[in-house]
């Protein structure tokens, strides 16, 4: 249930619309407070240059110029908005294009002018026929204030804009939504004393009944469904994956548990949409990276330094992974009997997702085949299983392949099997001094 709350929140996040329907509610409740409520300030205080002193007839005028000038700078937000939101899908890809509409700071700006137009609109409409003293004199003051905020904001947003579809500002933000999604999917903690058991022959296998991407899955909705009738799940699939509506994606035993209210409640525990989600898909964050780096590499833009900066920023994610356990592929209930076995991603996996498609994209690009080689080594001492070990000499190994194919120049070919030799001998010497540290360690 966690898990689904988490989901449905950063899809809400991540809408364009929802921080400035707040602040669109908050200002209009704050327009009427003020109309309604005139006596908040004090006796004297329209004397005061900060407060609105004129008659109606001013008033209307300057919230009718103050009207016209936010609705002008308005649509420039706008279009300035619609300008980065296209360039970032043509440049770092339409994915990244969520990064964008999810920041916060995005949405308080479109937020404030749009709060504004419409504070002023209530506040407006509200003065005709009045006499001096029953003018809003607070209202009128505090929409000329809100008017003033929103010419400095406009500043800050074609600021804030211009670096946020800067390369460098770009691949800190997705790592930093890497981390995030690290330290929230791979917690640190004790690693489950269940074993995932394989799947019996007679198993029941059933699909999900719906075409997309698995977007997250209630586990512990499965748990209780599986507890409930006795039975044991076996879940083939993981967040990330796009199914069809038929398939063998979920097991059930014994099969005289798979009845059609199971069935139902197993299809309702799985999200299901158009495009993949970070809520519980580990690779997801990563695949944000090499997207860029990829389409750094294109001939378009052919900007190797992106590239360069992805694979570093690859390698620090990675650190954190291979620190952690992986997610656990066995739940079981409250009295500890296996309910369900889910499929997990392993270090391998998320190595390949991180390094192959920059690899076989820079090829013939001596600097990014150097950098992968220099990626591999600097994470040499974060290597604790021989899996994570196995991976990163395999991604050497595949490495110092292409270039040897595709490298022409030998002084070229000779700094990267320098490079390759240098991590294959500090993962055997670092390897060697664990080795050697564990006697002294239980002693």
């Amino acid at each position: 249930m966690q898990d689904r709350l988490r989901h449905y929140w950063m899809i809400l996040r991540g809408n364009l619309w929802f921080v400035p329907m707040l602040m669109s509610i908050a200002a209009v409740a704050l327009a009427v407070l003020l109309l309604t409520h005139r006596d908040l300030l004090p006796d004297g205080a329209v004397e005061l240059w900060l407060v609105y002193s004129g008659d109606p007839e001013s008033a209307r005028q300057l919230l009718g110029a103050l009207l016209s000038g936010i609705i002008t700078m308005t649509s420039l937000v706008v279009s300035i908005t619609v300008v980065v939101l296209t360039l970032a899908a043509g440049q770092l890809g339409p994915r990244l294009v969520r990064n964008f509409i999810s920041d916060p700071q995005t949405q308080a700006v479109l937020g404030l002018f749009v709060a504004t137009i419409l504070y002023l609109l209530v506040v407006f409409r509200s003065i005709g026929g009045l006499s001096s003293g029953g003018i809003p004199h607070l209202a009128v003051s505090v929409g000329t204030a809100m008017s003033a905020l929103c010419l400095f904001v406009l500043l800050f947003f074609v600021h804030k804009l211009a670096r946020s579809i800067m390369y460098d500002n770009v691949v800190r933000d997705v790592t930093r939504e890497l981390r995030t999604a690290i330290d929230h999917l791979l917690p640190e903690a004790e690693a489950s004393q269940l074993t995932a058991e394989p799947a019996p022959e007679n198993t029941v296998w059933i699909g999900l009944g719906h075409d997309g991407y698995i977007e997250a899955i209630d586990f512990d909705m499965l748990v209780g469904e599986a507890r409930k009738r006795g039975a044991v799940l076996w879940i083939k699939v993981r967040p990330g994956h796009f199914v069809l509506a038929r398939g063998a994606h979920v097991g059930v035993h014994p099969p005289n548990c798979c009845s059609e209210e199971l069935v139902r409640a197993i299809r309702n525990a799985f999200i299901i949409g158009a495009e993949r989600t970070p809520t519980q898909d580990l690779e997801y964050g990563i695949r944000q990276m090499v997207e860029i780096a990829l389409r750094a590499l294109s001939p378009g833009i052919n900007d190797v330094f992106t590239a360069l900066a992805v694979i570093d920023n690859l390698s620090s994610g990675l650190s954190l992974i291979f620190d952690r356990q992986l997610e656990i592929a066995a739940h079981g209930d409250q009295d500890g009997k296996l309910r369900v076995v889910r499929s997990v991603t392993d270090y391998d996996g998320i190595v390949r997702a991180a390094f192959d498609q920059i690899r076989q994209a820079g090829q013939a690009m001596p600097a990014v085949l150097i950098r992968l080689a220099e990626g591999v080594a600097r994470l040499a001492p974060y290597v604790r299983l021989d899996e994570q070990r196995r991976s990163l000499l395999r991604q050497l190994t595949l490495v110092q392949e292409a270039g040897d194919r595709f490298i022409s120049q030998d002084r070229d070919r000779a700094m990267l099997q320098q490079s390759c030799q240098e991590a294959r001998q500090l993962m055997i010497r670092l390897d060697r001094s664990m080795a050697d540290f564990a006697p002294m360690a239980t002693r």
